[in-house]
């Protein structure tokens, strides 16, 4: 009878010994990003990007924007014509991140809003949008927020009515949308200059809306405007940036609108600092990222640090519950998302970089922080973000002047893509093995201090799987190969991880 093989697979001295540790791979990626509550962060990664606008005309302060229909993605931006003239565009990506068919034009106004908001509302593709249709000002659809819809997500078509009293939405300072629950659309905005929120219910019939609209109380300035909605209990909140000089004032600033709207919560932590006896805080430079998370809870992120923030801060709207990590760059340009299972994705650019990281599903801690070149010409960087990662990995959207050039020789901002996998985190114990004596490695991987099992783990030519507590092990043979030795964790839909033990 054929001997059955030995549990642990003996490494050998014929292993061949790897030239890279995994210790020189993340101190490359710390002089870019350094974290705390994190399990570390990954090695800065050249990426796939795909480009999904063309030609001229994406300013730089173009948001592009994202909603999740089915495992489909619907993109949104908004792109100056030739003849001067504002289109909102959008692109669906397929269920591998991919685009689905080709760009889709929603509406071509004669001004329209950089922050076009889609969502699914009641189960149709829809997209909101301020802005003016002509430049007559007896239009209807001069100055009022208004809305598109197509089944397909491609053949647009105006809707009829408005979803704003206010006629002054073409100058939005921030918006955001939000199905109800019943397919009734709640919309929230900063509209012209505003030392405050207005919030509207429902679609009217007639452009300006007849039911008027409702506000927040002021904070002495409001900008950045978001909504959110929480899953469990149906309320809506709204977000913004107070940028007035007031120590009272200023700050990540947030009130329920929906049921009924609420008192302005106090600045939300840590988005002011005092610096020198004055109190400062940040401009998120787009729509504060803001998100119902699965199983309950709205989230916000945003940077914290003055005058260069180094500090991302997620925080549990309504609550004093935060989850901070530490950077050693500029936080520009936030995003969150849902996760599954009540984890969250939160990122941010640094320089030409995007970060990612995942949290685990208390949000408690942070996974691998994920560090992914972005496709910006030299001396470029992205300017505004969006993304959705509510299936697992997050389809990562993002505005930065590339490589191409416009009818006048000029480079161009582009709206790109690309799919960021959650990395694996790989520990290794002990460090060293006695090249005499050898001895038993154990191999342990995790995603945000959760053991992941199923993964392929390998050392040289040997592989074994993780159990149920994502640990694997291997013995050492006596007189092995001396020197460090890495060990790879693989699994599909995951970015690999790896540690290192030496042998001597």
């Amino acid at each position: 009878m054929k001997p059955m093989p030995s549990r642990h697979r003996r490494l050998t001295a014929a292993v061949a010994v790897a030239a890279l540790s995994t210790s020189a791979s993340v101190s490359t990626a710390v002089a870019h990003a350094s974290a705390d509550n994190s399990d570390s962060v990954a090695a800065r990664t050249a990426q796939t990007w795909t480009k999904l606008s063309a030609g001229g005309g994406v300013s730089t302060t173009t948001q592009p924007r994202v909603a999740r229909w089915g495992h489909k993605l619907l993109v949104t931006w908004q792109q100056q014509t030739a003849a001067d003239y504002d289109a909102i565009n959008s692109r669906v990506l397929g269920a591998n991140g991919k685009p689905a068919g080709p760009t889709a034009n929603v509406a071509t106004w004669y001004s329209a809003t950089t922050d076009p908001q889609p969502l699914i509302l009641g189960g149709v593709p829809t997209i909101v949008f301020g802005g003016l249709r002509t430049d007559d000002i007896t239009d209807p659809y001069s100055g009022t927020m208004a809305y598109a819809q197509a089944a397909d997500a491609t053949s647009w078509g105006l809707g009829a009515g408005s979803l704003t009293q206010s006629t002054s939405a073409y100058g939005d300072y921030g918006f955001g949308v939000v199905d109800d629950g019943t397919g009734q659309p709640i919309t929230a905005g900063a509209y012209s200059s505003s030392d405050h929120v207005t919030v509207h219910y429902g679609i009217d019939s007639t452009a300006p809306a007849t039911a008027p609209d409702q506000v927040t109380g002021s904070t002495g300035d409001a900008g950045e405007v978001n909504l959110a909605r929480d899953p469990r209990t149906g309320a809506a909140w709204a977000l913004w940036y107070s940028g007035v000089q007031d120590d009272s004032q200023q700050g990540i600033r947030a009130a329920q609108v929906w049921p009924a709207i609420g008192p302005v919560l106090p600045p939300a932590p840590l988005s002011t600092v005092t610096v020198d006896g004055a109190k400062n805080s940040v401009n998120p430079s787009q729509d504060v990222s803001v998100t119902g998370r699965i199983g309950g809870g709205v989230w916000a992120a945003y940077a914290s640090g003055w005058p260069l923030p180094h500090k991302l801060v997620l925080w549990h709207v309504g609550t004093s519950t935060t989850l901070t990590l530490k950077t050693t760059g500029d936080i520009q340009y936030t995003g969150i998302s849902p996760a599954p299972g009540g984890r969250l994705w939160v990122w941010w650019v640094q320089d030409q970089t995007l970060y990612a990281v995942r949290t685990n599903p208390s949000v408690t801690k942070f996974g691998v922080v994920r560090a992914v070149r972005s496709p910006a010409t030299a001396g470029q960087a992205p300017t505004r973000t969006g993304g959705d990662g509510t299936f697992g990995p997050l389809d990562a959207v993002i505005n930065v002047i590339g490589k191409d050039k416009n009818a006048s020789g000029d480079p161009t901002a582009e709206i790109f893509s690309t799919r960021i996998l959650e990395a694996l985190k790989v520990t290794v114990s002990p460090a060293k093995v006695s090249y005499a004596r050898g001895g038993r490695v154990v191999v342990k991987v995790s995603d945000a201090g959760l053991p992941v099992p199923g993964v392929t783990v390998r050392v040289g030519s040997l592989v074994a799987r993780t159990n149920a507590h994502g640990v694997a092990a291997f013995v050492i043979a006596g007189k092995s190969a001396k020197g460090r030795h890495v060990v790879t964790a693989t699994a599909a839909g995951w970015y690999p991880g790896s540690a290192s033990f030496r042998i001597g």
